[in-house]
């Protein structure tokens, strides 16, 4: 039953992502200067797939652990949420600065996250860190997005 609620969340999860993105957001990132370094689409689409992998894999481990300890599947649902919302600010309202800032608020969750889950579970722990050590790149990328594209700020 755990691979049915965690498989529902990510499918709502991926849902109000695409909701939040709009018409076709790779389009529209394709019309977006980019740094020299950024992926290519399928490679984005391929981190999308690897997120929506290891939330998958975080939920299946600790939804048994709900009744004593709800606080990481809150949280992860909750940053499932946020890094949806982002859209709403990147594709729909065109506010690559606001998508750059929105980091902040996006780790102080996702430092909450770890904080609550890696006491729990070893490997949810591990792979939430490669996330955050991934955020490094993101931070670089949205930073470079928004400074190069001051029309969309």
């Amino acid at each position: 039953m755990n691979y049915v609620i965690a498989f529902a969340i990510c499918a709502l999860a991926a849902a109000f992502e695409g909701a939040s993105a709009g018409r076709d957001p790779m389009a529209q990132l394709r019309l977006t200067r980019q740094p020299r370094w950024s992926p290519p689409g399928w490679l984005w689409i391929a981190i999308g797939v690897a997120w929506y992998g290891i939330c998958f894999t975080a939920l299946v481990r600790l939804l048994p652990l709900w009744s004593s300890h709800p606080t990481p599947v809150v949280l992860l649902i909750a940053l499932m949420l946020a890094n949806g919302a982002v859209n709403l600010l990147q594709f729909r309202m065109k506010r690559l600065d606001l998508a750059f800032f929105f980091l902040l608020p996006y780790w102080v969750l996702l430092g909450a996250f770890l904080w609550a889950a890696c006491p729990l579970d070893g490997i949810t722990c591990v792979l939430f860190s490669v996330y955050a050590v991934y955020q490094f790149y993101a931070a670089a990328w949205g930073y470079q997005l928004w400074r190069m594209n001051p029309r969309h700020h």
